[in-house]
């Protein structure tokens, strides 16, 4: 008998569209992308988790499909590690990055 359990393991969820990078994927397969990925977060019945997608090499995309991992951190040591440096930034410099992001959108 397996003592295996749904949240010892990384899950994925994957669209049919084939696309490489999150912004290449039409904007109905990712609408219908993360309310998949929230049933499979809520069927794990993990309290916390977390989401993940990676998007190029340098940001360790090793498969050229998008999917999104769905990963159950049940304590410290185990599930996703995430770390970096925190950054203090310039609050008027903040909102003129903002400003320049909104207006490409």
């Amino acid at each position: 008998m397996s003592t295996l359990s749904p949240k010892d393991i990384r899950w994925l969820v994957i669209p049919k569209e084939h696309a490489t990078f999150a912004h290449e994927l039409s904007d109905e397969s990712l609408a219908d992308l993360l309310p998949v990925a929230k049933r499979v977060a809520k069927a794990l019945d993990a309290p916390n988790y977390n989401i993940l997608q990676n998007n190029g090499r340098l940001a360790h995309q090793v498969v050229e499909h998008v999917h999104f991992h769905i990963i159950p951190k049940p304590n410290e040591e185990e599930g996703l590690g995430v770390g970096w440096p925190g950054k203090t930034v310039d609050k008027e410099e903040l909102k003129a990055l903002a400003e320049q992001i909104s207006a490409k959108i």
